[in-house]
C-alpha cells in the first residue's frame, strides 16, 4: 500500500545514523534472518507480541479477550504464541503495559509529521532522517514518496539497507536519498547464507550496480566474535569493496552488540551469543590497519571508540 507501512519506532536524538541529529524511522519487515540480529521485533512481517513478565498485575483483562492463548499457570500468567494472529487485542486491554504489539500502521502524513517535528534539531546540526529497518527498501512505494517530500522541504535524507531487494527498488530510492549506509554482513557466500538465511550474491550486485550512480555511500559492516572479525575476513571484504564504484566514501566496523538478549526473551525467540563482550580497540585499530592495507583507493576506515 502506498501511502502505509508497519513502523516499529521513530528514534530521536540519534548521533549514529547519518551526519548531525538525526530522527530514525524503523520500518518493520526485513529480507534476512541475521542470527546476532540486536532489533528483532523488525525482521518479521507481522506484527510481534512483545510480553514483559514482570510487568504482569495478573489482571486478567487479556484472558477475557483471548481465553486460548492466555492463561493462568502455577500462578503465572502465560502467553502461548503457537497459533496466535497477533490482532493486539490483549495489548489494547493491557492496563500494564506487560503486552505490547512491537509495530503499527502509519501513513504518510503522520510519518511525515513525526520528522518535521525535529526540524529545528536538524537545522542546528546538519542532520535529518534516516530510514531504516527491518528493511526500508521492501517498502520502496513509500520511501520514495517521503524521501521526495523531504527533499522539498530541504530535510537531509539517509538510508540504511541490506541491499537483499530488487534492484530497481535501491535505483528508485537514489534518485532522491542524500546519503546511504549499505550493509555488508559476510564475503563468504555461503556463509552468509547460513548466518542470515540468504547467499550474499545479490547484495553485493546491488551495492556495486548502486556504487556507480549514487556519490554518498558508506559500507557499515557489523563485526560478530568468531564470524566475521578475523583479519582474512577483513581482508575479503576489502577486496569486495574493491569491485565497487567511487560512490563508496567510507567503511564503518560495526563493533559486537551484545545486548539485544532482552528483546528476544520478550519475544520468547533464541537468542544466538556470540560473546559476553564487544571487540577491544586494539582489534579493532588492527582490523582497520588491514582494511586500509588492502583497499585500492583512499577510503577512510573507521569504528566508534566508545
Amino acid at each position: 500500500m502506498l501511502d502505509k507501512a508497519s513502523i516499529t519506532n521513530f528514534s530521536r536524538g540519534s548521533f549514529h545514523d547519518g551526519p548531525g541529529i538525526r530522527t530514525v524511522v524503523y520500518f518493520n519487515g526485513c529480507s534476512l534472518n541475521c542470527k546476532w540480529c540486536h532489533n528483532p521485533e523488525t525482521i518479521s512481517h507481522q506484527d510481534e507480541i512483545l510480553y514483559v513478565r514482570s510487568k504482569c498485575i495478573k489482571c486478567g483483562k487479556c484472558i477475557e479477550v483471548c481465553p486460548k492463548h492466555h492463561v493462568v499457570y502455577n500462578d503465572d500468567m502465560l502467553y502461548i504464541r503457537a497459533g496466535c494472529t497477533k490482532c493486539g487485542k490483549c495489548a489494547d486491554v493491557c492496563p500494564s503495559g506487560a503486552l505490547n504489539v512491537a509495530s503499527k500502521g502509519y501513513d504518510f502524513d503522520y510519518i511525515m509529521k513525526e520528522i518535521r517535528k525535529d526540524i529545528p534539531y536538524y537545522n542546528q546540526s546538519g542532520g535529518g532522517v534516516t530510514f531504516s529497518g527491518g528493511e526500508c527498501l521492501l517498502h520502496i512505494d513509500l520511501l520514495e514518496k517521503l524521501l521526495k517530500k523531504c527533499k522539498e522541504e530541504n530535510i537531509h535524507t539517509c538510508i540504511e539497507s541490506a541491499f537483499h531487494v530488487p534492484f530497481e527498488h535501491a535505483e528508485r530510492a537514489a534518485s532522491y536519498v542524500d546519503f546511504i549506509f549499505a550493509d555488508l554482513k559476510i564475503p563468504n557466500s555461503e556463509k552468509h547464507k547460513e548466518f542470515t538465511g540468504k547467499g550474499n550474491e545479490l547484495i553485493i550486485d546491488n551495492i556495486r550496480k548502486i556504487s556507480n550512480i549514487h556519490n554518498n555511500i558508506t559500507i557499515r559492516i557489523p563485526m560478530i566474535p568468531a564470524v566475521n572479525d578475523e583479519v582474512s575476513d577483513i581482508i575479503d571484504f576489502a577486496r569486495i569493496i574493491n569491485t565497487f564504484g567511487e560512490g563508496i566514501k567510507g567503511v564503518e566496523l560495526l563493533k559486537y552488540n551484545y545486548l539485544a538478549e532482552s528483546k528476544y526473551e520478550l519475544m520468547d525467540k533464541k537468542y544466538y551469543k556470540f560473546g559476553d563482550r564487544t571487540q577491544d580497540n586494539e582489534k579493532m585499530d588492527n582490523l582497520v590497519e588491514w582494511m586500509q592495507k588492502t583497499l585500492e583507493r583512499d577510503i577512510p576506515v573507521y569504528y566508534r571508540k566508545g
